[in-house]
Parts: C-alpha cells; sequence; structure tokens
C-alpha cells in the first residue's frame, strides 16, 4: 500500500469493499492496541491524584469532602456522557468521535492545571470527564465491527488491559511526582497522554464503522447500491426456495431444520461472496434463528418490518410502475409468507439516517439480559469505587502511611484486574468454543464414529476447535458460565478488606482483599461486557447497549463515592463492605436468572418477531 493510498483511506474515504472483521490479524492488534491506549487515559485521570488528595486540599484551600467531590464527578461525568457518544457515533463514525473527545479532554487539562480555586478546578474535571468518557461507549463498538463473536472474549481481555493499568499505575505515578513537584503536574501528565491518544487515533486507528464503509461503496446493478440485494439475486430467491425457512424451521422444532438453516447461511454466504450485500448469518442475531441476510439489522430490521406492513398494499404497484434506478431493492429470507419482500427507497434512506436523540441508547434497556448484566456490573463498580475513595484516608489513619506507599497498595487492586480480565477472556473465548464443539456433536448422526472423532481427551478436544468458523455466534448467555470464581472471589475480597481495616489487621490481609476484589470483578466484567456486546451486535446497538453500561457504573460510582466517607463514619469499614458484599451477591443472582431465563426470552421474541410476519 502506498502512502497516498494510506492517507486517502484513513483520512478521506474508508475503503469501499472492506469488512473490518476480514481485516488481517496484525491491522486488528493495532486496532484493539490504539483503543485500549486511549481507554488508558480516562480511569488514569480518575486515580493519578488520588495519593495528593491533602495537598489539593492545602492547595485550593477547600475541605476533604469538597476534594473527593472532585472524584466522584468526574466518575460521574464518565457514567454520563458515554450515551451522547454513542448517539453521535451513528451520525459521525467511530474516529471521530474519538478526536473530538480527545481535544476536549486536552482542554480540560490545560485548564485544570492552572486552575487556582475548587470550583474551577472542579468544573475542569467534569470537561475531562466529558472528554474522556467517548471511549467507554464507542471502544466496544470499534471491538464488535472488527471482531467475531467467539473472538471478542480474547479482544476485551486486551482492550480492558488499558483502564485497568491505569488505576494501578495511575496513584504510583501520582504519588512519586506529587511528592516532589506537587499535584499540578499529575495534570500536565494527563495533557500529555492525552495528546498521544490523540496523534495515535488521528494516524493510526482507521474507521470501523459499517455504515460509513457501506455508504462509501459504489452502485454494483443498474444504479443500485452497495448493500442491498440486486434484481438478479432477487429473482433468485424466487427460483430456489431453500433461501427460506418455513416456521417450523424458524422456531427450531427438528433436527433437520438445523441442515435446512446451513443450507440458508451457505446460501446467503453466495450471495456475499459475490459483493453485492453485506450478510449476516442466521446465529447473528439475538433470535438465533431469525434473521435478515441485509445490512438492516436489529431496531433497524423492526422498522423495516414495520415498513413492509405499510407498504404491502402497495407492492404490486410499485414493481410495475417504479423504475430500476428509483427503487431499492432488499430480501428478507426470514420471512416465510413471501420469498422476497421489498422496501422502497425513501424507507432505507430512513433507516440509516434516524433523528439524533441522546436517549436512543436507553431502548436497549427494555432487553432483560441488558438489564441483568449492566445491574451487576454497576453494583461491582460502586463496590469498587467506594473502596478506592476510602482507601487512602483509612490507610493513612491505621497504618499511618504515606503518599507514596498509599500510591503503591493500589498496585494490588491494579494487578488483580489485570489478572482477572486476561483470564476472564481467555477463558470465556474457551467456554464459547466448548459449546461450539457440542453442538457439531448434536449433529452426527453416528454415534461411534462420533466419539471417535470427537472424545473427551484434552489434544484431540483442542485440535477440533480449529475446524469451527469463528463468524458463527453463540446464544448470550452461554459466555456466562465462565463468572461463577469471579462471582464468589468478590464478595470475600470486599469483607476481607473491611474487616481488615476496621479490626487493624496486618497489612497484607487489607492488601489480598483488595487484589481478590480487583481479580474478581474483572473475571466477570470481562465476561459481562462482553456478552452485552454478543447480544446486541447484530443490530448495530453494541455502542449503545456499551453505552448504557457505562452510565450505570458511572452513576452508581459517582454517587458510591460521593457516600463513601459518610457511610463509612456511621457503618464502619467492616459493616459498609459487608454491605456491599451482600449487594454483588444480589446482583449475581441475576446471572443465575439469566442463564436459565435466556432460551425462554428468546423463544418469546421468535414467536413475537413470526406473527408479525
Amino acid at each position: 500500500m502506498t502512502a497516498a493510498t494510506y492517507i486517502r483511506e484513513l483520512f478521506i474515504e474508508p475503503p469501499k469493499t472492506d469488512d473490518p472483521k476480514n481485516w488481517p490479524r496484525s491491522k486488528k492488534n493495532i486496532v484493539v492496541l490504539t483503543i485500549a491506549y486511549c481507554a488508558f487515559v480516562g480511569p488514569l485521570g480518575s486515580s493519578i491524584y488520588m495519593p495528593a488528595v491533602l495537598q489539593v486540599k492545602e492547595d485550593l484551600n477547600t475541605t476533604s469532602s469538597l476534594v473527593s467531590a472532585t472524584l466522584s464527578v468526574y466518575v460521574l461525568g464518565m457514567g454520563i456522557m458515554p450515551v451522547f457518544w454513542a448517539s453521535l457515533c451513528d451520525y459521525l463514525g467511530r474516529r471521530p468521535i474519538y478526536l473530538i473527545s480527545m481535544f476536549i479532554f486536552i482542554l480540560g487539562s490545560v485548564f485544570a492545571a492552572i486552575s487556582r480555586n475548587i470550583w474551577v478546578f472542579f468544573f475542569m474535571r467534569l470537561i475531562q470527564a466529558v472528554g474522556s468518557s467517548s471511549v467507554l461507549a464507542v471502544g466496544g463498538g470499534s471491538l464488535s465491527d472488527v471482531f467475531h463473536s467467539s473472538e471478542r472474549g480474547s479482544a476485551f481481555g486486551l482492550y480492558y488491559l488499558g483502564p485497568l493499568v491505569a488505576p494501578m499505575i495511575g496513584p504510583i505515578i501520582g504519588g512519586v511526582i506529587s511528592a516532589r513537584v506537587g499535584w499540578r503536574s499529575t495534570m500536565w501528565l494527563l495533557l500529555g497522554t492525552a495528546v498521544v491518544a490523540f496523534l495515535m487515533v488521528l494516524f493510526i486507528l482507521p474507521e470501523t464503522y459499517r455504515h460509513r464503509i457501506d455508504e462509501g461503496k459504489p452502485s454494483t446493478d443498474q444504479g443500485e447500491p452497495a448493500g442491498t440485494i440486486s434484481r438478479s439475486h432477487i429473482h433468485a430467491t424466487h427460483s430456489d426456495p431453500t433461501l427460506v425457512p418455513s416456521k417450523s424451521s424458524l422456531r427450531g422444532d427438528s433436527d433437520s431444520d438445523m441442515d435446512s438453516h446451513s443450507h440458508l447461511d451457505e446460501k446467503v454466504t453466495t450471495l456475499s461472496s459475490e459483493g453485492d450485500v453485506q450478510v449476516t448469518t442466521a446465529m447473528e442475531f439475538i433470535v438465533p434463528n431469525v434473521v435478515p441476510a441485509c445490512v438492516i439489522e436489529g431496531e433497524e430490521l423492526e422498522a423495516a418490518n414495520s415498513s413492509i406492513g405499510s407498504n404491502s398494499t402497495k407492492e404490486k404497484a410499485t414493481t410495475e410502475h417504479d423504475s430500476p434506478a428509483t427503487e431499492r431493492h432488499v430480501a428478507f429470507p426470514n420471512i416465510d409468507s413471501e420469498v422476497a419482500r421489498k422496501v422502497p427507497e425513501r424507507s432505507i434512506n430512513a433507516l440509516k439516517r434516524k433523528p439524533f436523540n441522546p436517549l436512543r441508547p436507553f431502548v436497549c434497556m427494555r432487553k432483560p439480559i441488558n438489564a441483568l448484566l449492566i445491574t451487576f456490573n454497576a453494583l461491582s463498580l460502586g463496590a469498587q469505587f467506594c473502596m478506592n475513595n476510602t482507601l487512602p484516608i483509612s490507610f493513612h489513619k491505621v497504618y499511618n502511611l504515606s503518599e507514596l506507599t498509599i500510591g503503591l497498595c493500589f498496585c494490588a487492586g491494579g494487578l488483580g484486574s489485570v489478572c482477572g480480565s486476561l483470564l476472564g477472556g481467555r477463558y470465556s473465548d474457551y467456554v464459547i468454543r466448548r459449546w461450539l464443539i457440542k453442538q457439531e456433536l448434536k449433529k452426527k448422526r453416528d454415534l461411534k464414529d462420533r466419539a471417535a472423532a470427537f472424545g473427551k481427551d484434552k489434544v484431540e478436544l483442542e485440535a477440533s476447535e480449529k475446524v469451527f468458523d469463528v463468524s458463527v455466534q453463540t446464544p448470550p448467555e452461554v459466555r456466562l458460565q465462565s463468572v461463577w470464581l469471579g462471582v464468589f472471589l468478590l464478595p470475600l475480597g470486599l469483607m476481607l478488606y473491611g474487616w481488615s481495616v476496621q479490626r487493624g489487621l496486618p497489612l497484607a490481609w487489607a492488601l489480598v482483599g483488595i487484589f481478590l476484589v480487583g481479580f474478581g470483578m474483572m473475571l466477570v466484567y470481562a465476561s459481562t461486557t462482553t456478552t452485552i456486546v454478543d447480544a446486541n451486535s447484530a443490530g448495530n446497538m453494541a455502542t449503545s447497549a456499551v453505552a448504557c453500561n457505562s452510565f450505570a457504573r458511572g452513576v452508581f460510582g459517582g454517587i458510591a463515592g460521593f457516600l463513601a466517607l459518610p457511610m463509612e463514619s456511621a457503618m464502619g469499614s467492616g459493616w459498609l463492605y459487608t454491605f456491599w458484599a451482600i449487594m454483588t451477591v444480589v446482583g449475581s443472582a441475576g446471572l443465575v436468572v439469566l442463564i436459565v431465563k435466556a432460551p425462554i426470552w428468546r423463544q418469546r421474541a421468535a414467536d413475537k418477531a413470526l406473527d408479525r410476519v
């Protein structure tokens, strides 16, 4: 690739026929590492001056509560603003959002470093939060654009290294430079990290948002744009009824239906290979057996179905009188009453350009799977942020530690988080591959051949994993089977930390508790967040769902941070973190409900979809 081509594709026009999921592994790794670094900047700002809280108090002539409020408002802003960024990325794409938000963070860092009173500093911290929050929303969507479902666990594990390493090294760096230079140096350091992130996005990160890529595609068949099925393919569906499953097959009533779905996927893939349409296969939708074979997915699919219903009486007239140059056709192979349906061009344009609505991401909360997962994530972050806010004061009071030593104590939680994220992502991918193997086993007719080819031997099991298509998407709840160790360790670590501080036990016990909290929370979080992306990727709603997740975590974490010191004074450290342990156990009960009920909810959604046909 020449330099001119690289610059044109990066800054002016994305490749016209480029699917991010087909990018080489090296290019995907660049995307992950760039986004991980951008995600590193925000959490670094939340923790870097925690050891210097007393310095900030004295320099700005304020109270400990107001200094603590600057920490909490940062987390609160990082929780609220992703909803706005998620809505805006539908119009601007991923790269422009990263660039705009990092520029805002740069401005906030400059004025925070030169602020002379607590209220200016407070407001600038909020501006910093606005700028750093976009990566928490759009980053997950970028990974959803690039990676298949069975690859996302490992990708998210690497992605979360950024926001997990930051809390680990932030207090250490902040403790060292604030002790030697002063707390303002931490703001200048944040400025430098933000400038590097801005330049990395500007010169390295490609656009991954599919709608923007599709918009750049040229016409391919008599004026019909790419991204839609051409007339020849619509006629092909009429001549080949195997493209359309029956209602019984959509419900998955028999084993033979699995073969029909495989045949359907093969047919649809053939269309995709000819370059006329970007196709989603049957396993890539939250209702696995009810999918459109076109770029219209999720909420857009529902809107398209509504449009189909309202235009069904006019269909014959439009096919007879509309010219090929003014009409776009889209085939829906999941509809058995007709082999192909047609959506007028104005409906397609309406679907691509929805009115801007910053509250639109909250629509995904209507899914029980999203509500339960986001609730647990919010509770776990509230517990952790409460601990982070009380730790500097508690350790100084109980163990008489210096600023630098307190900063080093944060390493325990950061190290646990890194280990939990990496292990959780890899283990969840293993769970997915194991599920795929079990599904393949069910298709084997000969029990003896199946036992010989897919025995329980570990070597044979690992070798057999290589034969599966990574583009096949599993039911989202399957990944949650990897969370139970983290669900047990999280409340255990909270109680160990709380009672160690209250009873004045050796510092090592408290550090072990901090490690278990970080390890347990991220062991679960790596899987729950990837599950959220899996459950919403088919409708291009992954960014909105991740934004809602960040919103709930940020709001809950901010409120927990505001109330942390008063609650610790009233309850004591032991009972405070026993309370948080109980809350996380209650939240984990929702995960059990989800695993049990998800197939039922999916069947109901399938039935409703069939009733609309």
